[in-house]
């Protein structure tokens, strides 16, 4: 389920759920108002710190150590989750302009999940080694010096050899600041997307990008909720 900007809420088989990288300033947008078992955080940025507007009291996790780390969690619905804390850059000078950044890696459902944060370089040999390939990549798009770019998001994607990648943090009216939009992106399995939800069951046979444009903001609701009984 896409929240906006970098943020993603993911929905496990068994109802568990995690929310990556809610936004708190910057993005004119207000982050919904959701329950969660987990939140991740990529870096200590305002607009993917918001772990404080998440309710139902979650186990909020941020890499603190610049060495890779893991955390093993389980959730109210007894689920236990691994997951690794890969330190990056969100720059292409080692952090020495924006600072560092983590790249989560987790699996859900038997689907292998990297959430890239504000990662702002191509990945090193160690980094493809640690986080292994992976079945679907979220990365940003936005460039400008801060991200990766339309055109490093694919050599990322082709790194980590990802079924499907999802482009996120990407110049919106919302997100202004931001260089490119996410109409830059040219691949010819890209998939533009009518709804913020979507389910993955099974991956494509061939590499696709799925794409939420900046419409998909305004069906996001302000509150999401959930149905306990399902």
């Amino acid at each position: 389920m896409y929240l906006g900007h970098s943020s993603i809420l993911i929905i496990t088989r068994k109802g568990s759920r995690i929310v990556i990288d809610p936004y708190n300033l910057k993005v004119n947008r207000k982050f919904p108002s959701l329950e969660a078992d987990i939140v991740l955080i990529s870096h200590d940025h305002p607009d993917h710190n918001g772990g404080f507007l998440v309710k139902g009291n979650p186990k909020i996790l941020r890499r603190t150590s610049n060495f890779l780390s893991s955390f093993e969690i389980k959730t109210q619905k007894n689920e236990t989750i691994e997951f690794l804390a890969i330190p990056t850059f969100h720059d292409s000078f080692e952090g020495k302009k924006f600072g560092p950044n983590t790249i989560w890696v987790f699996n859900i459902d038997g689907i292998r999940v990297s959430h890239c944060g504000d990662l702002g370089h191509t990945l090193k040999e160690n980094h493809i080694k640690e986080i292994g390939i992976v079945d679907v990549m979220i990365a940003p798009v936005g460039g400008g010096g801060y991200t990766l770019g339309p055109k490093e998001f694919l050599v990322v994607m082709e790194q980590l050899k990802s079924m499907i990648s999802i482009p996120i943090h990407y110049k919106t009216s919302f997100t202004t600041w931001i260089s490119s939009s996410v109409d830059e992106i040219n691949y010819p399995g890209k998939e533009i997307f009518q709804d913020y939800e979507i389910t993955i069951q099974t991956l494509p046979q061939l590499p696709k990008i799925f794409v939420f444009p900046e419409e998909i903001w305004n069906k996001i609701p302000n509150e999401i909720t959930f149905d306990e009984t399902s």
